[in-house]
């Protein structure tokens, strides 16, 4: 038996069109004998009332305290409305489907509401489904603990579903009377054509459009989604850069895209060229100006185990910065002045700005380790771009710049370094 398991983003199902076009996808590859497993997202997106956004606002307008484990039981519903929805429609078009939460398809999470963790998997229900020659439609985003509680599994955690249940049916040889499994590639639908060069939504009008690339290594998709780009969620791609589970970006609307493959041969191997810019926005930030490496140590443990998204880098006056996104700053000041507190550290040695963190990533990178560095910086001053901190690995370079200088930054170094 032929499985294939196919993530639609909440753009791909917030329409009727957009459901129709969905539907397309899965019903082809049904007609070809393949068995879909579909993972589904929230309808849409901000304003429209299935959203996630819309749904926590619900309850927002009363109190914003929302007690984590009510908000994850809330959180869930947009999925659960989505994956009904398109399951409804398959069954209308003659096909046989089965709707599925994710608790429901197997996926067991830890207790950490809000930015769950998968633990285990255990598919009997999703498996036993396609013996019975069923489409099966998964709720993305949501797990069930041990004790049967829902939990949700952070921004972008429907992909997170989708790599994990294309691994455990790799991981199952046979269905239980016998069938053997062969696993396509996970397809990932989107909006967009692929994964690109850069967000078109960042680079100035006079530029033209970044490119769609057509293979990316499993280092340079962890390091994208890290670094903010809108990929696959970094916890999805750590699990399949692990497990090795090849996947496709592409879009949802032509069905001859060839789209991103992850896990290949990447684009750029062999060139002097780096595969990507990316770019995160409306960074707020604090800067630690103690000499004692302990304290910048001691609050990226703390940040990692609160598993708040941030960013690290140094500056020339050799103080620390780490970049939060505003909705979890409030979070990570916390754990801040906790920290500081408990080594008698002033907290005035904390301020804040507006920044945004734009990257370089390639496997090009690892070549000339010492030229990339010097050629990003140059073309950043040639610009007249502002840095206020950079960090680096084997695979990455990251500039902290002004906000409003972002889009300029990007630019220059999607010209300079990509093109």
């Amino acid at each position: 038996m032929k499985v294939v398991v196919q993530k639609f983003g909440g753009t791909c199902v917030e329409s009727e069109e957009n459901q129709l076009l969905s539907a397309e996808r899965i019903m082809e590859a049904k007609d070809r004998g393949i068995y879909p497993v579909v993972v589904v997202s929230a309808m849409g997106r901000q304003g429209q009332p299935y959203s996630t956004v819309e749904l926590v606002r619900t309850v927002s307008s009363i109190h914003p305290d929302i007690h984590p484990r009510e908000l994850d039981l809330l959180m869930s519903c947009g999925e659960i409305i989505s994956t009904v929805a398109m399951a409804h429609l398959l069954r209308s078009r003659g096909y046989e489907t089965i709707a599925l939460s994710g608790g429901q398809a197997g996926l067991i999470t830890d207790e950490y509401f809000g930015h769950a963790h998968i633990i285990r998997i255990a598919p009997h229900l999703l498996l036993a489904a396609l013996q019975d020659g069923y489409i099966v439609f998964v709720a993305g985003f949501q797990g069930n603990t041990e004790d049967h509680q829902i939990t949700t599994l952070g921004a972008g955690g429907s992909d997170y579903t989708a790599v994990a249940l294309t691994r455990v049916i790799q991981e199952t040889p046979a269905l239980p009377f016998g069938e053997v499994l062969d696993v396509e590639p996970l397809q990932v639908f989107k909006e967009v054509s692929g994964i690109m060069t850069a967000n078109p939504d960042s680079l100035e009008a006079a530029d033209g459009p970044p490119r769609t690339i057509e293979n990316l290594s499993y280092d340079e998709c962890v390091a994208m989604s890290r670094l903010g780009a809108q990929v696959l969620q970094q916890q999805a791609a750590e699990m399949a850069r692990e497990h090795r589970i090849p996947l496709v970006v592409k879009t949802f609307r032509n069905p001859d895209s060839t789209g991103t493959e992850v896990g290949g041969q990447p684009t750029a191997v062999g060139t002097d060229r780096a595969t990507a810019i990316v770019d995160q926005s409306r960074l707020l930030t604090f800067e630690l100006g103690s000499e004692d490496p302990r304290l910048a140590l001691q609050i990226d443990e703390r940040l990692q185990r609160e598993r708040l998204t941030y960013y690290q880098v140094s500056t020339e006056a050799a103080c620390t910065r780490f970049a939060v996104l505003p909705p979890k700053y409030r979070d990570a000041e916390a754990i801040v002045h906790q920290v500081l507190a408990a080594r008698g550290v002033s907290a005035d040695e904390i301020n804040a700005g507006k920044f945004a963190l734009v990257s370089v990533v390639g496997e090009a990178l690892r070549r000339r380790p010492g030229a990339w560095p010097e050629e990003a910086q140059r073309v950043l001053a040639d610009a007249g771009v502002e840095v206020h901190g950079a960090a680096r690995d084997d695979i990455s370079l990251s500039y902290l710049v002004p906000d409003p200088q972002r889009k300029k930054a990007v630019s220059c170094l999607h010209q300079n370094l990509v093109l």
